[in-house]
């Protein structure tokens, strides 16, 4: 598969998970509290599994873990290459529930997202995509 194929996949793949990640986030404030510890917990989780932002977060999860095989299937790039550019998720979580959830950003939280960056620039760079 062509490079640029696989990489509009994983761009696709973590593109999905981290809107995941924030309707999920966004479903749980809707829900609430999960319950108590023991059988409270587990029914609170369960019902929230079944609020609708919570359900199209696990979606988005679904869909992308399908475009993430793509990415590592033997035509795509190998896992020690591949697997690291998750990390651009983290990324987007960050500014995402910054810019969707209104939460805040400490600035040393933005170093590190820094030096996130700067791995992944070195991965790209040095990093063999197939093996």
């Amino acid at each position: 598969m062509r490079p640029a194929t696989v990489a509009l996949f994983l761009m696709t793949a973590i593109t999905l998970g981290a809107f995941g990640q924030i309707s999920l986030k966004y479903g749980m404030r809707q829900y609430g509290d999960l319950g108590a510890p023991g059988l409270g917990l587990v029914s609170g989780v369960v019902r929230a599994i079944f609020t609708p932002y919570v359900l199209l977060g696990l979606a988005c999860y679904a869909v992308s873990s399908g475009f993430w095989l793509v990415v590592i299937s033997p035509g795509g790039w190998a896992l020690s290459y591949a697997y690291p550019m998750i990390a651009i998720s983290y990324v987007g979580v960050v500014l995402l529930s910054r810019l969707l959830l209104g939460e805040a950003v400490q600035p040393l939280q933005w170093v590190g997202i820094l030096l996130m960056c700067a791995g992944l620039v070195l991965v790209a760079r040095f990093g063999a995509a197939t093996g």
